[in-house]
């Protein structure tokens, strides 16, 4: 990324800004060593008028249902001119569409004091005796009341017969009766801090509650049909909304730039990041306008942090949106972005292996794509692409493991019931995966009637650890290169290098069954026993060299705890301003204790793949095995049997879906951030923003045959 300043005349200044807009790859900043303090304040102002426009039409069009695209084009002489021009537009379509909103906007501002009103009620609107005759009994006193968590404690101490139900988490509705003159109206809002719930003119709560209801239907029905005709009325007008909203961003960037740029006399001053690539581009289409110098700053150290651009096809920009749940990259950082476009679809994939459910969760996917289109909203968009890819990748994962909503349509009842004398399913024989391709993946996959669970379940551990053990040794060792890079010493030497130490140990126990690939699942297994052996054996036991090995990493794990707790104890007392008695101490808990915890807990913690995809098979075999009893039940006649399993395995399936489906969702987040991110990924960092012209400027024809002219060498620089 590199910083440039576009030196410009006040002459040239509007196209110069034309032509950034073009250019579309600046991020404009306030300059760091300004040629005067003056700015342009009439551009600033404007800014804040055309994002005001931006909000009320953004509004407007979501309000009829119109997608948040811009398009068009427009001329521009002057920057002023044509925010002023742009403005009067906007205020047209405001003013145009003013009683109708307000309308709505009245409409709704009754609906949310009606439906208070009816939470208010709610607790109470089972009673149907007027409170005007409730309140006034002769022998005894009544209150309705609601009360808060402390309030119901006062309550309860009161000489009288006390009911009290629990609307939420910290709210009852009470109702109190006691002999008349025994506990006053005032007593009880003076003392407890309770109000007495009335209702206009004494009525039943039921009666308000029903005539609330019945106006809050009113009102949503009102509220429909005014929305209806305006959505209607938009829909005619799609296209000039959408050029107008275009303008207005276009405008809004160009004075962006303005508001932030420093003016002389006579010169203009503008800075901002583009990419280092880009740079020669930028300085070829402002050569007849302005002058670009540019300085590449250095990675880490620098007073101002340049923002991150990451160079991504545009289809994978997607994963980026889950990396910024995390945080943006730092300038100086390898970006999760390299691994992640693999790692989570493939983790999603193994632990949601149903080719059904994830044809839902994919058909879903696209929906939830389409409705982010029409919001206009890029998270929305992210997310669903991101879902789409896992859901395909689970897809494939499903058909390799024969499921599709289950085992009842492929495997059948002979799957579920492991009995040959069942048939199998109607889809068993016309699966694309043959059962001898599931078989050879039984570690991988180990559930169903080709799996024998006492080894298989035993041996997809191993395999799913062996996964996380390789996740954990990455990411540690692009911690020590993101460390190298910051050109932190004390970083690098007290912070990464003893957790690459430390989880190198996992991936030569997981991995050292490649020794013996045929028998690899028992070479790691007789190492993790040599490890418990001379964990609990003195002296060690060194007979054998998968023995010696072992003892060898029950030493390097001791040995990298104890460089872990010596790194915390010089930290604290640089950093941490404690004693050196404190530094010993917490920076064992932290260096020692917690590491050896974490060490163990983030590499077991990628079991999770295979329990959830346990999981999500057994849950949908119970509801399969469920449905099948009933079919084959002799008492109920047998179209009403495949009604009633139909019923009882959709239901299983919804459940999976919905369930299952954001569970493994939210875990495979989980594994990324917290196991894999934590030991390399800071996420500090800021996005590249650059400002852009969102329709087409049209240039008068001198200028466009001068844009031609320039073209050429551009191309032959590239080349």
């Amino acid at each position: 990324m590199s910083k440039v300043q576009i030196i410009t005349t006040k002459e040239n200044l509007d196209k110069t800004i034309i032509q950034v807009l073009k250019f579309g790859n600046l991020e404009p900043t306030e300059p760091d060593q300004p040629i005067s303090s003056n700015r342009f304040e009439e551009y600033r102002r404007k800014l804040g008028e055309i994002q005001e426009h931006l909000t009320k039409l953004k509004i407007i069009m979501d309000l009829g249902s119109i997608v948040l695209e811009p398009k068009g084009n427009m001329k521009i002489t002057n920057w002023l001119e044509a925010s002023d021009e742009a403005s009067r537009e906007s205020a047209n379509i405001e003013d145009k569409y003013k009683d109708l909103l307000e309308e709505i906007g009245k409409i709704r501002s009754e609906i949310e004091l009606y439906t208070l009103q009816l939470k208010e009620i709610e607790p109470f609107k089972d009673i149907t005796v007027d409170l005007n005759k409730l309140y006034n009994l002769k022998l005894f006193d009544v209150y309705l009341i609601t009360a808060n968590s402390s309030q119901i404690e006062k309550i309860k101490r009161l000489n009288a017969f006390i009911s009290y139900q629990k609307v939420n988490e910290n709210k009852y509705a009470v109702i109190i009766i006691a002999l008349k003159n025994q506990i006053k109206k005032e007593d009880i809002e003076r003392e407890i801090g309770a109000r007495i719930f009335e209702t206009a003119e004494g009525k039943s709560p039921f009666d308000v509650y029903k005539d609330l209801t019945q106006k809050l239907q009113n009102l949503q029905k009102a509220l429909e049909e005014a929305r209806g005709g305006l959505r209607s009325d938009l829909k005619k007008n799609e296209n000039e909304l959408k050029e107008i909203y275009g303008r207005l961003l276009t405008i809004r960037d160009g004075l962006t730039i303005l508001s932030r740029a420093r003016f002389s006399n006579f010169y203009v001053q503008i800075q901002g990041y583009v990419p280092e690539k880009q740079v020669n581009k930028l300085k070829s289409m402002l050569e007849k306008y302005a002058t670009v110098i540019s300085t590449l700053p250095r990675r880490y150290g620098e007073k101002e942090q340049p923002p991150t651009l990451i160079s991504l096809p545009k289809r994978l920009k997607a994963v980026e949106s889950v990396v910024e749940l995390y945080g943006t990259p730092s300038y100086w950082e390898i970006s999760p972005i390299v691994f992640l476009i693999f790692t989570f679809p493939l983790l999603f994939g193994l632990m949601f292996p149903d080719f059904g459910n994830a044809l839902v969760v994919f058909i879903f996917a696209i929906w939830f794509y389409k409705y982010g289109v029409k919001k206009g909203s890029e998270n929305t968009k992210n997310l669903s692409l991101v879902l789409i890819y896992s859901s395909i990748v689970a897809m494939v994962t499903g058909l390799l493991a024969r499921e599709f909503f289950g085992p009842v349509l492929v495997g059948g009842p002979r799957e579920v019931f492991n009995n040959d004398s069942y048939p199998v399913g109607p889809l068993y024989n016309v699966w694309p995966v043959p059962v001898s391709v599931s078989n050879a993946l039984k570690y991988i996959i180990p559930f169903g009637h080709y799996s024998i669970l006492s080894t298989e379940i035993e041996d997809a551990m191993i395999l799913s650890i062996l996964l996380g053990a390789i996740a954990l040794f990455v990411s540690s060792l692009l911690g020590i290169i993101n460390a190298i890079k910051k050109k932190d010493t004390e970083f690098l030497l007290y912070e990464k290098l003893p957790l690459l130490i430390l989880y190198t140990v996992p991936l030569i126990i997981f991995g050292y069954g490649v020794i013996n690939i045929s028998n690899y699942f028992g070479e790691v297994e007789n190492l993790l026993g040599g490890i418990l052996t001379n964990i609990f054996t003195i002296p060690p036991n060194l007979s054998t060299p998968t023995l010696a090995l072992a003892y060898i990493l029950v030493l390097w794990v001791e040995l990298g705890l104890i460089y872990n707790w010596i790194s915390k104890i010089i930290l604290l007392k640089r950093h941490g301003d404690v004693g050196i008695g404190a530094a010993i101490g917490m920076g064992f808990i932290e260096g020692g204790f917690e590491a050896g915890i974490l060490l163990l807990s983030n590499t077991i913690s990628f079991i999770r793949i295979l329990v959830f995809a346990l999981a999500h098979y057994y849950l949908l075999y119970a509801f399969s095995y469920m449905g099948l009893l009933v079919l084959y039940s002799k008492g109920i006649p047998y179209a009403a049997g495949v009604i009633i399993a139909g019923i009882i395995i959709a239901l299983g399936n919804l459940l999976a879906i919905a369930l299952e489906g954001l569970i493994v969702f939210i875990q495979d987040m989980r594994l990324h951030f917290y196991e894999m991110f934590s030991k390399f990924y800071e996420g500090g960092g800021r996005k590249f923003e650059p400002v852009t012209s969102y329709v087409e400027i049209e240039e008068k024809e001198e200028e466009k045959n001068i844009q031609k002219a320039m073209e050429k060498p551009i191309l032959a620089e590239e080349a």
